[in-house]
């Protein structure tokens, strides 16, 4: 049955039937939630990946977008701010297909066609034993959709507050804020080349160093976007206390997880260790530069007063334009390794 026809017959008639839920799904722990739970769903489907390796083919491993709006820079939502029309091709990467379903809804309670539409995907994949990858559900983060309820009209999911509330979602206050429904379900085994999954993720690193991984919205990205923030906090720009937090802590896990990506390749390519063996190690200083801003802004609290105290500011901001030199040496590295898969 087409979706819009089968959301009309849901529309039109009482919710009366429960289907059972899919058990086994874990949410992977992971910074980056759209990647904790592909990494959960993907060792449901038999075909599991170590974190770094999601990370790294997938590209979240080197997204950078500093969020910024109304006058107020690092903002919690920088680094969900990314082209997710891109990432079911990524996510093929992984050794599965992806279908998207994606509509922008006002939030809040309320029939919207869009949100119908989408329940009406959602649990036919459900249906048929698939779990999806979905945003904005108890909060702002990706999750596990695992299951529904037509009696009770909404999803079962897993994410990162589901132990503390409970794992249903109802579906007319879905999303929770944002007003944007992204859902991903897959769609079966893909071929995969490994030299050419590999190839595509280090032009899609090159992509994310260079701001291209999401929209020209104005809103700083990548490594520019590193230098941004830096340039934010010399200056007399608002900064979000733990927006500026969480998006050092997402950044921070991410490099780690590239760095550990990129050693990999290294190894397994004899003929790429050199320039991606500097790519790793670059990286890993990145990692060491962004070090002392997590215990100066931990999350959740972010440093209380220290966001906006001058000289804690200005160290910071050193520290983030050492941590950008690092992902420039990076990237020229992975560039030369990119140039070397054609000769």
């Amino acid at each position: 049955m087409p979706h819009r026809a089968l959301a009309r017959s849901l529309a039109a008639k009482p919710y009366t039937r429960s289907v059972p839920e899919i058990q086994g799904l874990n949410l992977a722990p992971n910074w980056t939630s759209a990647a904790g739970a592909l990494e959960g769903i993907l060792a449901h489907l038999g075909q599991p990946l170590p974190r770094h390796a999601v990370m790294g083919l997938t590209g979240h491993a080197w997204h950078f977008c500093l969020g910024t709006r109304a006058g107020v820079t690092a903002l919690p939502s920088g680094p969900a701010d990314l082209d997710w029309a891109a990432m079911a091709q990524r996510y093929e990467r992984t050794g599965f297909r992806w279908k998207r379903f994606a509509a922008d809804v006002p939030a809040g309670r309320g029939e919207h066609p869009a949100r119908r539409d989408a329940v009406a995907w959602a649990t036919a994949h459900l249906d048929e034993g698939r779990p999806l990858i979905g945003w904005d559900f108890h909060l702002h983060e990706h999750a596990i959709v695992y299951g529904y309820s037509r009696e009770r009209a909404g999803f079962f999911v897993h994410d990162i507050l589901s132990q503390e509330v409970g794992p249903f979602v109802p579906w007319d206050s879905w999303p929770s804020g944002v007003g944007g429904i992204e859902l991903f379900a897959p769609a079966g085994p893909a071929e995969v080349d490994p030299l050419e999954a590999v190839a595509a993720s280090l032009e899609t690193a090159l992509r994310c160093f260079q701001g291209a991984d999401g929209f020209a919205d104005g809103q700083p990205r990548g490594t520019a976007g590193i230098t941004a923030w830096a340039d934010a906090l010399e200056g007399d720009t608002e900064v979000d206390r733990a927006g500026n937090a969480y998006t050092l802590a997402v950044l921070q896990a991410a490099r780690m997880d590239g760095a550990a990506f990129l050693t990999d390749v290294a190894e397994s390519i004899p003929g790429l260790a050199r320039p991606l063996g500097a790519a790793a190690a670059a990286t890993r200083e990145q990692v060491k530069a962004l070090a002392p801003l997590i215990t100066l802004f931990p999350f959740p609290t972010g440093g209380h007063g220290n966001v906006n105290n001058p000289g804690l500011r200005r160290a910071a901001a050193m520290a983030l334009r050492r941590a950008a030199q690092h992902e420039r040496t990076a990237a020229a590295a992975i560039a030369e390794a990119l140039a070397m898969f054609s000769e």
